[in-house]
């Protein structure tokens, strides 16, 4: 099974919203000092952002290759599209990639990426998207974890060897006869970009990196391109 859509049924175990919403404040935070209006939200996910950047006043669209994740977004009442960026066609103030979506991109995916975001940015538009540090990678993704509830165990492992970080899930899925459970199996794939890279990689011009702790010292950065004509 897809790795990401098999993280999504699990995605509720994980007692992150503290961490999640600090990081989504200091998007919304940059978002309304550059004075921007419509957003689209590349990697929605489930749709957890929209909502709130919805309550702090901003028009919002939300795409996603998960299935699952667009499913989620839509029973939340938000305006989602299970699209890939270079097939959706639109214009806005300012395009988004929250969590890590950059680090789930190999290089030549990523080139044509941007070239894409590019094209649905009005100009003087802004990018703005979080990439894990070296630190983040080595020192807080890097492990073993697991969840379970009533009807789930789930357990990840993460190995970053070679600037690529692998993370194996497993999930044994509770089934309708007593301890019977269906076990299914994925991986996700993220890579460790750095700052200048990605500034020769994208076509849009460099306008700010905001450093961030979301756990203990700095794991990511906050970077902010611009697109001008």
């Amino acid at each position: 099974m897809n790795g990401l859509d098999l993280y999504a049924k699990i995605e509720y175990l994980f007692d992150f919203d503290d961490i999640i919403n600090f990081l989504w404040d200091k998007y919304l935070d940059e978002l309304e000092n550059l004075e921007v209006k419509s957003i689209l939200d590349i990697g929605c996910g489930s749709g957890g952002f929209m909502l709130k950047a919805k309550e702090r006043g901003f028009d919002i669209v939300g795409i996603d290759i998960s299935e699952e994740m667009i499913k989620q977004a839509k029973g939340k009442g938000l305006k989602v599209f299970h699209k890939n960026l270079c097939d959706f066609k639109g214009e806005f103030d300012a395009c988004v990639a929250i969590f890590d979506v950059i680090n789930y991109m190999e290089k030549e995916y990523l080139i044509d990426f941007l070239q894409c975001v590019k094209k649905v940015l009005k100009n003087e538009g802004y990018f703005l998207f979080d990439i894990n540090t070296l630190y983040g990678f080595e020192e807080v993704a890097q492990g073993s974890l697991s969840v379970e509830d009533n009807s789930i165990f789930a357990v990840l492992n993460s190995i970053f060897e070679d600037n690529i970080m692998r993370t194996k899930i497993t999930i044994f899925e509770k089934e309708g006869f007593e301890n019977c459970y269906k076990k299914e199996e994925g991986e996700i794939i993220q890579y460790f970009y750095k700052n200048q890279e990605l500034k020769k990689l994208t076509p849009l011009k460099f306008y700010e990196k905001i450093d961030i702790s979301l756990y203990d010292g700095i794991d990511k950065n906050l970077l902010i391109f611009k697109k001008r004509v």
